[in-house]
């Protein structure tokens, strides 16, 4: 199985089913409790026929969007070369992500201009600080989290033991990374039972059944998250020991890993919306944070004047960044810069599998060459030299690039110990070079190129 449809394999077993969560989760933004595409509007005003229409057309056209993006991965399935395919799926997921908030913008000015022009006001904000709230007790304990805590260390104990006596450390550090993930859930359970507690009405009892309701959904979700992954660490192990079936069993076992999670999360959004549907009649206060003017589209909050870094998001469900908090801004620009690095990224993959590789001798050096010299191997420094048509079985990348065409970088195979690769696995001739117990695979853009090699290691050498 090449790896091209290696690619297409895991991005349709799990991101394509995310398309449909997203779906379902936008196509309701235009009745989320106190708002109506991010703009605050009592509910009794959505009855109105303007805000039916505006409801109507952005889900025609959400229901049109995501039927012509669901059709497009099928010609990624055509698709040979591992760059362009890669680069493809990423460009994909982001217009499936953010296309959307286009038409989810346009809504949220439709409102606030169809609330300007009939005078739906809201009422005065009001600074409500409910003292009471604090007393909420914290629902994630360390005592919850720490069977799966100690299920997960285990696994990466053994397998930094086994590994190692097997000659097959990198495997460890696998298991090592797969187990520490479930420290992260324990963190993030942490930080979300942190965050302020929302004040909606003048009656605490009411303010701290709310707070305890969405806290206990959040723990509930990253205690499931974290004996998945405990699950997924040990599954690692044993398909890591069998070696046979390692590279099958890590993209089954990942493609099902991503699906429960989908599923987890699922189920946390419709108990947050259950939730807030519970408590909305109940709502009485509106905060700082409630007033339209420090939101942008309804989906960027700017407020100099409060001091919190994050607040409850108009969208969805879960929490947004504050910009008008220097933490806030700088972490959205990170968040920003990020994103603009895929489209470059994709750009570097498809010139990496489309530049020949350029193998030649020059002052008696070999000089390995793609996109930038990656080593330059002196003649004279050659300890054994062997022309080979097999590499080594079972390789696995430790850094580097590997690709249908290209594999470069540091590789590691089992009981052999680690190599650098500088070839195209699909030809037949290959140069084998020791220098200093380091172990060199070579090879040009073609048999050819890679005679013209041994040709002149072997005139140096005579």
């Amino acid at each position: 199985m090449g790896i091209s449809m290696i690619v297409n394999i895991i991005f349709l077993a799990t991101c394509y089913p995310i398309m449909f969560v997203l779906y379902f989760l936008y196509r309701d933004i235009g009745d989320k409790n106190t708002y109506c595409f991010g703009a605050t509007l009592k509910r009794e005003l959505r009855e109105d026929p303007a805000v039916q229409q505006i409801i109507r057309d952005y889900k025609r056209n959400l229901k049109r969007y995501t039927i012509i993006v669901g059709v497009i991965p099928v010609i990624f399935l055509l698709i040979e070369s591992f760059s362009i395919n890669m680069s493809l799926w990423m460009i994909w997921l982001l217009v499936m992500c953010f296309v959307p908030m286009f038409w989810m913008a346009k809504a949220n000015i439709q409102i606030k201009e169809l609330k300007k022009e009939r005078g739906w006001q809201e009422e005065a904000m009001v600074s409500y600080t409910d003292l009471k709230t604090a007393a909420v007790p914290r629902r994630v304990k360390f005592t919850t989290f720490l069977p799966t805590l100690i299920l997960s260390i285990i696994p990466v104990i053994l397998a930094f033991v086994l590994f190692q006596q097997e000659g097959h450390i990198l495997f460890g550090w696998m298991i090592a990374i797969f187990g520490i993930c479930t420290i992260v859930f324990y963190l993030c359970a942490l930080w979300t039972d942190r965050q302020r507690v929302e004040v909606i009405c003048e009656d605490s009892d009411t303010n701290m059944n709310f707070a305890r309701a969405k806290k206990q959904a959040w723990k509930n979700y990253w205690l499931l998250c974290a004996w998945l992954n405990t699950a997924f660490t040990w599954f690692m192990l044993y398909i890591m020991w069998q070696r046979n079936w390692a590279l099958t069993g890590l993209i089954w076992g990942t493609i099902v890993y991503c699906v429960v999670i989908m599923v987890f999360t699922w189920k946390l959004i419709k108990s947050l919306f259950s939730i807030n549907n519970k408590y909305d009649k109940k709502r009485t206060v509106m905060n700082e944070a409630d007033d339209d003017s420090h939101w942008i589209w309804g989906m960027v909050y700017y407020n100099k004047k409060d001091k919190h870094y994050m607040v409850e998001s108009r969208l969805g469900t879960g929490t947004t960044i504050n910009l008008g908090n220097k933490a806030g801004l700088i972490t959205e620009i990170i968040a920003f810069g990020t994103l603009l690095l895929i489209p470059l990224m994709c750009v570097w993959m498809i010139m990496m599998e489309f530049t020949p590789l350029q193998v030649t001798v020059e002052n008696d050096t070999i000089i390995c060459k793609q996109l930038n010299v990656d080593y330059r191997l002196p003649l004279a420094e050659i300890d054994e030299y062997e022309v080979v048509t097999e590499l080594p079985k079972n390789l696995i990348k430790v850094a580097g690039t590997g690709m249908d065409n290209l594999l470069s970088g540091t590789y590691e195979a089992y009981r052999q110990g680690t190599f650098e690769l500088f070839l195209n696995p699909q030809n037949d001739l290959f140069i084998k070079i020791t220098i200093d117990d380091e172990v060199y695979y070579i090879g040009g853009e073609d048999d050819e190129a890679t005679q013209d090699v041994i040709d002149a290691i072997e005139d140096y050498m005579k």
